[in-house]
């Protein structure tokens, strides 16, 4: 399993307040230990998000939401988590 932040995901992550990034780090680290065995872990609310077919939903705070898709390496067939977004809930708009 990989994960691969774009880059509009970091440049949106650079805007966050110091407090909310800290609170993503510990997010994306249980992110990643639910991912190596699902269920994701439950504090994070993944889901799949309405309206935008293919693209999930998770949180890092009530406030602050990111999105990702999921994709497959086309030789490994390994599960590659392409996180696109991070911010309040405003992202909803562009996932």
């Amino acid at each position: 399993m990989k994960f691969r932040p774009v880059q509009s995901f970091w440049d949106a992550y650079a805007t966050l307040p110091a407090d909310v990034k800290e609170q993503a780090r510990v997010a994306f680290r249980r992110f990643q230990e639910g991912a190596e065995s699902p269920p994701f872990y439950p504090s994070l609310r993944i889901r799949k998000m309405q309206g935008h077919p293919g693209i999930w939903e998770g949180h890092v705070t009530l406030q602050y939401v990111f999105t990702f898709h999921i994709e497959q390496e086309s030789e490994s067939g390994e599960t590659i988590y392409v996180f696109r977004n991070i911010g309040t809930h405003e992202i909803y708009r562009r996932p």
